[in-house]
């Protein structure tokens, strides 16, 4: 969405002689500097995006706010779009004092879908959050809890007929045309109060009117943290900073509503009149994002009908009350000690409410739990005892705009004196060592070791050392003489007595070696204590190197594995030369080899890395034999393997014998009968031996030595 403000007419202070002070505004137009109302610009491309109204939206329910609607030039088609979105709003919001609302169908021209504000502002009125500061009228009357203005409307809006609109309420809305329901939202958004003061002109910002800000600017500031409001109206400064393209929201609810983090604002570099400042950023909240709804474009076949999280976190930061269903307390009550069976404790809290839904679940740190009535009181069991601060997130599953965070709401016991960790694993020997972590001292007589599901009690094994029952701090090692564990990898798990094999509480230690996936790997994750996938590389014997609380393969050392030099293959052979010699690619892969000096290959070195490692070997001679490959390293001479006659060199592409003329590698008759036939010959003679340029009597005298002899 993009909203482009469209030049207001009425600009004037109303004095008024009443104990709070008022103003007149079209999109909060002031005396002090020139602005202009809020008005949402059409961009001609099609989205497809829908984001349907919020989940406790029943059409046609009783509201807590009452809102009125005059309307001018409108078809019944559009007033039942208009009033679809008034019901929306109407939902979540509540005010003892009716809102009024003037709108208007006309003819605009250009891109401007409609435009929309309060019509006048208060400050200082009985009820007022702030003094000094600015409230829309609407929010005005509900803050002060009577009509502060009874002779106006209190937002006006006007929507152009020069669109091709679809009035549907479904949000199905088809290519070409602009979602009705979607811009009335959009715009009665800024005339309840999402609407800031700031503008900049002449390369001057300013913000506020007659001294006073807008309850809206008290939220806004910069990346770096600096309030808009520390600034002085009327500087460049001012100007620099609503022209960052770093501002965002600081106000709680908003914050909360994003994740904690603070929603970021539409502030490009260049000033867009209309646009920048009271809008949520663009590409933060894309078409199709559930708070989209207040960012400053519209595009066609985009239908929005949700306010959306974060635009009621900012409405409720600005004091509106945010209507339908809220959580507002989380209260601590019991907490249980720590159950040393598997360290964790149960406590109790009690949970504040308004407006619940009347299905799903309250959820409480990802746990649902049924929806009775508030103050609801409510049993989390199966908590870490770790000593931290533990935050709380509330939530009901069919309103996710009903939620509640609050951080540090109580303080989790220290962990009790059950803490068993298994710290040695011998799989050779098949002997395991289990040490007491805990406070207290512990029988295992009943303890099972587990291995690829095949479960144990440790008083059924061969105690090695120390004894079943183990004082804090001590240890024990048993050998499990049935133990066969597997040779690609296995597990080790550690349960309490009587286990339900499944339940993450009564797992009480993991390792795996070799190959993730093994044994009860998901219940080791599910219980925190192992990382899906993760296993130890090294060769038994393992060693645990934690401190009893940490968990893991990182707090896990082994035997390096020996290197090893497993496979040999032959690539691309490179072609007889003239020399007799040829290349010859291999490749080689093995196993744990060192990381510093070279890998030799027949006598040929090469920088060592990881495997495979690919080389060429040179200078070979082409005989025609096969050919063995030795490889070791340079920094491990003993890790070394032979592979017998991995390739076969190329045969001899040069003869050794000038003079053996048809190549059977004896020099006979036929030699010498080949000789004489070439006899007398001048240039590019065959039998020319001296290479004279011709065959003569000096070539016949280098033959006959050679007769009869066999080549080598």
């Amino acid at each position: 969405m993009k909203s482009l403000f469209t030049t207001c007419i009425i600009a004037f202070l109303l004095t008024l002689a009443t104990p709070f002070q008022a103003q007149l505004i079209c999109g909060l137009q002031n005396a002090d500097h020139s602005m202009c109302c809020d008005g949402l610009q059409a961009i001609e491309e099609d989205m497809f995006t829908f984001i349907p109204p919020p989940a406790n939206f029943v059409p046609g329910e009783e509201r807590s706010v009452i809102i009125n609607v005059t309307y001018n030039n409108f078809t019944t088609a559009q007033q039942t779009a208009f009033a679809y979105a008034v019901d929306i709003w109407a939902t979540n919001l509540t005010s003892s004092v009716p809102i009024q609302i003037n709108a208007t169908m006309t003819s605009l021209g250009g891109s401007t879908l409609g435009f929309a504000g309060p019509v006048t502002i208060r400050r200082n009125f009985a009820g007022a959050p702030l003094s000094n500061t600015w409230y829309p009228i609407a929010l005005a009357n509900q803050l002060a809890g009577s009509d502060l203005a009874t002779v106006q409307a209190d937002i006006t809006c006007t929507f152009n007929t020069d669109f091709n609109w679809y009035y549907g309420t479904d949000g199905n809305t088809p290519g070409g045309q602009y979602d009705f329901v979607s811009v009335v939202l959009h715009e009665l958004g800024h005339g309840l109060g999402f609407v800031g003061s700031a503008n900049v002109s002449g390369g001057v910002g300013t913000y506020g009117q007659s001294g006073s800000p807008y309850v809206y600017d008290t939220f806004v500031e910069e990346g770096d943290g600096t309030d808009i409001t520390s600034y002085t109206s009327g500087t460049t400064a001012l100007a620099g900073a609503l022209t960052s393209n770093s501002l965002y929201w600081n106000g709680a609810f908003g914050m909360s509503a994003n994740g904690g983090t603070r929603p970021r604002l539409y502030a490009p570099t260049g000033w867009n009149a209309g646009s920048s400042y009271s809008h949520l950023n663009e590409a933060t909240y894309p078409s199709g994002n559930a708070n989209s709804l207040m960012t400053p474009f519209l595009g066609s076949a985009e239908a929005i009908h949700d306010p959306g999280p974060i635009t009621y976190g900012m409405f409720t930061d600005m004091a509106w009350q945010v209507g339908g269903c809220e959580i507002t307390d989380v209260i601590p009550l019991t907490q249980f000690p720590c159950n040393p069976a598997n360290n964790t404790y149960t406590q109790q809290i009690q949970v504040v409410y308004d407006n619940a839904p009347a299905s799903g679940s309250l959820t409480i740190n990802g746990i649902n739990y049924p929806i009775l009535s508030s103050p609801q009181t409510v049993t989390l069991t199966g908590l870490p005892a770790d000593g931290q601060p533990v935050d709380f997130s509330v939530s009901f599953s069919t309103d996710g705009n009903c939620t509640y965070m609050e951080s540090n709401v109580v303080t989790a016991p220290e962990p009790c004196c059950l803490n068993d960790r298994i710290i040695a694993v011998d799989t050779d020997l098949k002997q395991i060592t289990i040490h007491n972590f805990g406070g207290c001292t512990v029988d295992y007589t009943n303890y099972e070791l587990c291995s690829d599901l095949v479960c144990e009690s440790v008083g059924n094994m061969t105690l090695v050392s120390g004894a079943l029952v183990v004082g804090s701090g001590a240890s024990m090692t048993v050998q499990w003489d049935a133990w066969s564990p597997a040779a690609g990898g296995t597990d080790l798990d550690l349960y309490t007595p009587s286990p339900v094999y499944t339940d993450p509480t009564d797992l009480q230690d993991f390792v795996q070696w070799g190959s993730g996936g093994n044994g009860r790997e998901a219940v080791a994750v599910a219980a925190g204590i192992w990382t899906a996938g993760t296993f130890i590389t090294d060769v038994s014997p393992f060693s645990y190197i934690g401190n009893g609380t940490q968990n893991g393969v990182n707090f896990w050392d082994g035997t390096p594995p020996p290197c090893t030099i497993t496979n040999a293959v032959a690539g691309l052979q490179g072609i007889c030369d003239g020399n007799n010699e040829y290349i010859q690619e291999v490749g080689v892969y093995f196993t744990s080899g060192p990381s510093t000096g070279t890998i030799v290959m027949n006598g040929q070195s090469f920088p060592v890395g990881s495997s495979p490692i690919a080389a060429f070997l040179g200078n070979l001679p082409a005989d025609g034999q096969p050919v063995d490959l030795t490889v070791y390293f340079s920094d491990d001479p003993g890790c070394t393997t032979t592979f017998s006659a991995l390739f076969t060199a190329p045969v001899p592409c040069v003869s050794n014998c000038p003079t053996d003329f048809n190549g059977d590698n004896v020099m006979d008759i036929v030699d010498l009968l080949f000789f004489l036939g070439d006899f007398g010959c001048v240039g590019n003679c065959v039998a020319d031996l001296n290479n004279d340029g011709h065959t003569d009597a000096q070539d016949l005298l280098l033959f006959l030595p050679l007769f009869g002899v066999t080549c080598p």
